[in-house]
């Protein structure tokens, strides 16, 4: 690819994990890069309620394992391992049926020894829910790993079919600390300084329009991502959090992973 693609152009990256990797492949070609992370993230291995979760599901193994990220389900080895109870938490969860969102969670899944039994072909949370109320779910146990936020209409979906749902939330996603590198990010966009912000889950986005709204830019945030700027979505479940806020067409690669993000944003921003 040319190396001077993106030259003069200038990308936001909204992202907290794998930043720096961001930065790298737009550079490399051409673009410069601007960070403003509008997500901030904390493992719960000093989490007493995951912990009890984690005794719970040790002492009654579940019958099925909805695996949201492999992030999490690692975050929640490692906590488990910090307790010496992660061989034990591997045992119970041996004999469950997995069920992944997508190849990251089905990777962190293998390595721990846990095999697949089924993957969501379109990476979709509610593609592991709708699967599951094909079982019979009357008195199993189910194990809900979150993605950093609460998903309740999913969780009363399993409970109202006869399932005991176990949630577990070993990583939580909240507004960064320090806001000022966002709002900064806010203010390129209104100005139309960036060609494109990346998003990479749907928190990120949310709460990119939460620092504009209390800024009062929210309306000229969305004005200009339906207009000279790209809102780049890493998969549909982050797009339609941007369709959400009312950006028209945020671009969204044809899968979701990083690298055909930036390779699908170098693409249309080349074709201009």
């Amino acid at each position: 690819m040319d190396a001077a693609v993106l030259a003069g152009l200038t990308i936001g990256i909204t992202a907290q994990r794998r930043a720096d990797d961001q930065a790298r492949m737009f550079q490399s070609r051409g673009a410069r890069t601007v960070h403003g992370p509008t997500l901030s993230f904390s493992s719960g291995g000093d989490d007493p309620a995951l912990r009890a979760a984690t005794e719970a599901v040790v002492a009654d193994p579940p019958q099925y394992l909805v695996a949201s990220t492999g992030y999490g389900m690692r975050a929640w080895l490692a906590a488990a391992d910090g307790w010496g109870r992660k061989e034990e938490l591997l045992a119970a969860l041996a004999g469950a049926r997995v069920v992944n969102r997508g190849a990251k969670a089905a990777s962190a899944n293998a390595a721990s020894g846990l095999a697949e039994w089924w993957r969501a072909p379109g990476e979709r949370f509610e593609e592991l829910i709708d699967r599951l109320l094909h079982e019979p779910l009357a008195g199993a146990r189910v194990v809900v790993q979150l993605h950093g936020a609460p998903v309740p209409h999913s969780i009363a979906r399993l409970t109202a079919s006869g399932a005991t749902v176990v949630e577990i939330d070993a990583y939580r996603s909240t507004m960064p600390d320090d806001t000022a590198p966002a709002l900064a990010l806010v203010g390129a966009v209104c100005s139309s300084e960036l060609a494109a912000v990346t998003f990479t889950t749907a928190p990120a986005v949310h709460n990119f329009f939460t620092v504009a709204g209390e800024a009062g830019h929210r309306t000229a945030l969305r004005d200009a991502f339906n207009g000279p700027v790209v809102a780049a979505c890493i998969g549909p479940v982050c797009a339609e959090a941007a369709v959400e806020e009312g950006v028209a067409a945020p671009l969204v690669p044809e899968r979701s992973r990083l690298v055909p993000l930036v390779d699908a944003l170098t693409t249309r921003l080349g074709a201009r």
